[in-house]
């Protein structure tokens, strides 16, 4: 027999981890800037600023479509308080919200988010003279439909003859921060995006001459043109950047003596050091480094290498190089966990404004491991798994009557309850805050 009633919880929470995250921001008020979003809407029961709040919570949760608010958020009457709500607009309405967006509300949400990320964030305060700041920039395709604004076709990882834009990103992977990030058309590569990219970094950072020199910028090949690179030289950064073009690596992997070659880092791979005559010349003095590997089927493959830091050996320049998957891995877990891939809108500011909510998602979740989750297993977990398993936690939350104070009892057998618990507690005393664990 099975017996179906419909009631309305006030306790249960499918996200445990959210409505603590939520609460915390809620008290801090750190989401207040986004009120300075004035979009030319009526207000009804839900302002534009609280759909925004809405849309954030629904990318924090998982939604990979904001369709999917309604029946994973919308009900979630707990969550909904945590982050100061009576309850999660409709979707359709934050939807229109969206869709709203001119270039003057998108550059104010840029501001509000560049607000929030500058009171929480770690980067101005970085010890400059004791470690180098390293910057990553990136371009990733997003699909989208051929009608959208600025939908062209380009390149698009596994899809050919795909329509859609680009995103740049510049991250900061020591703090697990994304700095900055703009869509463009379909049709733009990494090489046209470069400089603009740095300087709104410089912009955020406050960059001086002497900064500079003690910044890193690492890219790959699809920016590492001679006019990229010797822009990099005289703007006086520091680089690790994969240079452009098969046939130069073809050409720099000749100049190498075959008693020149040795195994790099990486298994399968060798490295070697062109000679002076053959190696490209920049107003700074760089070095080279070649790779050479064959894959599975026994295919050849060569790269190279440029970089500043000269005093490295082909060994470290590599290796340093290939810290730079770790973007990758960022990226493919915002996709998956924040489902950037998947919010397609038609208006590109719309579109323009889910990126940026994207980014201030992903930069709370770097927060959220120093607040919440310090010293436990759980702060090494990537976008993904604490969207899907440390967010996403089943419990049952009880606010206070003055709405200060939020106990989570948090089953027991979670893999990452404990962690919470630990990281909740060490940040809180038990007066303020009480996480506890039973068995569910």
């Amino acid at each position: 027999m099975i017996e179906c009633r419909l009631v309305s919880s006030k306790r249960q929470t499918a996200f445990g981890g959210l409505c603590a995250l939520g609460h915390f921001l809620a008290q801090e008020g750190a989401l207040q800037p986004l009120s300075s979003v004035k979009i030319d809407q009526k207000t009804v029961n839900h302002s534009p600023a609280q759909k925004l709040t809405d849309a954030l919570v629904g990318m924090l949760a998982g939604c990979k479509a904001i369709y999917e608010t309604n029946a994973r958020v919308r009900p979630d009457v707990p969550l909904s308080r945590a982050f100061g709500r009576e309850r999660v607009a409709e979707q359709s309405t934050i939807q229109r919200t969206l869709d709203a967006f001119s270039e003057v509300n998108f550059c104010e949400l840029r501001e509000a988010v560049e607000r929030i990320s500058g009171r929480y964030s770690g980067l101005p305060s970085h010890p400059y003279d004791q470690q180098m700041l390293v910057v990553e920039v990136d371009l990733t395709g997003l699909r989208a439909s051929k009608r959208a604004e600025l939908s062209t076709k380009g390149y698009f990882s596994g899809s050919r003859n795909a329509t859609g834009r680009q995103l740049v990103r510049a991250s900061a992977p020591l703090y697990g921060e994304v700095i900055f990030c703009k869509l463009h058309a379909g049709n733009t590569t990494s090489c046209e995006v470069l400089k603009q990219t740095i300087n709104e970094v410089e912009r955020l950072l406050k960059s001086s001459p002497k900064r500079r020199s003690r910044t890193l910028i690492r890219l790959d090949g699809g920016f590492g043109t001679d006019e990229n690179v010797e822009w990099l030289c005289t703007s006086g950064y520091q680089f690790v950047v994969k240079g452009y073009g098969g046939g130069r690596a073809s050409k720099l992997a000749r100049s190498v003596a075959e008693d020149g070659w040795h195994e790099g880092p990486t298994a399968g791979q060798f490295l070697g050091i062109p000679t002076r005559e053959g190696a490209p010349r920049y107003s700074r003095q760089t070095k080279t480094v070649v790779r050479r590997w064959k894959d599975a089927k026994g295919k050849l493959y060569t790269d190279y290498l440029l970089s500043t830091l000269t005093d490295l050996s082909a060994d470290q320049i590599a290796k340093l190089y290939d810290g730079r998957g770790g973007m990758e891995v960022d990226i493919k877990g915002d996709k998956r966990g924040l489902g950037i891939e998947k919010r397609r809108k038609k208006g590109f500011f719309a579109q323009e404004a889910v990126a940026l909510l994207a980014q201030l998602s992903h930069n709370l979740l770097a927060y959220f491991k120093g607040w919440l989750l310090g010293g436990t297993d759980a702060a090494k977990l990537g976008v993904e798994r604490l969207v899907r398993e440390v967010l996403a936690m089943p419990a049952e939350a009880r606010t206070g009557r003055r709405g200060t104070k939020l106990s989570l009892k948090m089953p027991e057998l979670h893999p990452w309850a404990q962690a919470l618990a630990c990281g909740v507690g060490a940040r809180f005393p038990p007066s303020r805050w009480r996480t506890i664990l039973r068995k569910i």
